[in-house]
């Protein structure tokens, strides 16, 4: 398994580099222009960000959101609703990666503590470090562990994503690359320790309306602005791209819930936005955004393909400079004087 590591500062303290997700990757670059005007606005996210140190750890300065969880329940009791919000403990990764449901995230391990963890979270698999696997740890063999993303002010979101280990590969100095799939959103309820790795009490996040009237359609329209925004940005950059990956194929697979979370995963360069949208509780709402900043982004790149193509023609038609055209004299005579000067 080959990996492009991306590493991130606060990822390479912690003994974890980020893989690009994508396998077309320059993707992540369509997005970019238009949604940067939005990341003053997706600053503003809903959750409590939680303080967290790279060195101390996440532990002291965390704050619960007890009053939302005390309304929560309140809305349940009055309006008669069962409450479908699982607890659990996990191990948490807080990193400057927003993870994301039906998304994948590639990770590079190399730390000894991670490895550890691993390992363990491996246990039973071939080919892993027997001798690092913690055989008595709660998570021995379940695969699953959280991520939470971190601010470069060292703020920890209290909504993540479990992450599932989906394959792995051992790298002969020791590092270890394993692939992970989203599975669920949850929020942080309290930190049960913070050494070695961090450990929290999670509950998971459910959506109400993935099944709304008009849904599947608006899904439709966002997955075909995602097709025309990769297609163009193929184009822009005069790419070489196979066809089935100018349509992924989750864009046909994935349904409306998995499909808002796995697009969401193609703003990566806007980290503020990813995780607003996996704070959002509806993916109705989240579609929208989806499609407001899409349909933002293929107007952009559309004019900017137009003016290149613009700028091309008047090249090769001989037009934009004050002689009317380029003499082939002075090209054969140019090409002399780099071979004589070479």
């Amino acid at each position: 398994m080959r990996c492009a590591q991306t590493p991130t500062a606060g990822a390479l303290r912690r003994g974890v580099a980020v893989a690009q997700p994508h396998p077309l990757a320059t993707t992540s670059a369509t997005v970019n222009a238009p949604c940067r005007a939005r990341n003053a606005a997706a600053a503003q996210s809903p959750a409590v960000l939680m303080r967290h140190s790279s060195r101390g750890g996440a532990g002291a300065a965390v704050a619960l959101e007890g009053a939302a969880r005390r309304c929560i329940a309140a809305r349940a009791a009055r309006d008669g609703e069962p409450d479908y919000r699982v607890r659990k403990i996990l191990p948490i990764f807080p990193l400057g990666v927003v993870a994301l449901p039906a998304a994948v995230v590639p990770l590079m391990i190399f730390e000894a503590r991670y490895r550890v963890l691993f390992n363990t979270l491996l246990a039973g698999m071939p080919d892993i470090e027997e001798g690092l696997v913690q055989e008595d740890s709660d998570w021995c063999g379940t695969k699953r562990f959280g991520m939470c993303y971190v601010d470069q002010e060292g703020r920890m979101a209290a909504i993540g994503t479990t992450l599932e280990i989906t394959d792995f590969d051992n790298v002969p100095d020791g590092r270890l690359l394993v692939n992970n799939k989203g599975c669920e959103k949850f929020k942080v309820l309290r930190v049960v320790k913070e050494k070695p790795v961090l450990v929290c009490e999670v509950e998971t996040v459910p959506e109400e309306d993935e099944h709304a009237d008009g849904i599947a359609s608006l899904a439709k329209e966002v997955a075909q602005l995602l097709r025309d925004t990769i297609k163009l940005n193929v184009k822009m950059q005069s790419l070489d791209v196979e066809e089935e990956r100018l349509s992924p194929k989750e864009l046909d697979s994935l349904g409306p819930k998995e499909l808002s979370y796995w697009v969401a995963s193609f703003f990566q360069d806007v980290k503020l936005l990813q995780q607003n949208l996996l704070e959002e509780d509806s993916t109705l709402k989240r579609l929208k955004k989806e499609k407001d900043i899409l349909a933002e982004t293929v107007k952009y790149y559309s004019a900017a393909a137009a003016l290149k193509g613009a700028f091309s023609s008047d090249t090769e038609g001989g037009g934009g400079g004050t002689g009317g055209g380029d003499d082939p004299t002075k090209k054969k005579n140019s090409g002399k004087d780099a071979a004589s000067d070479a």
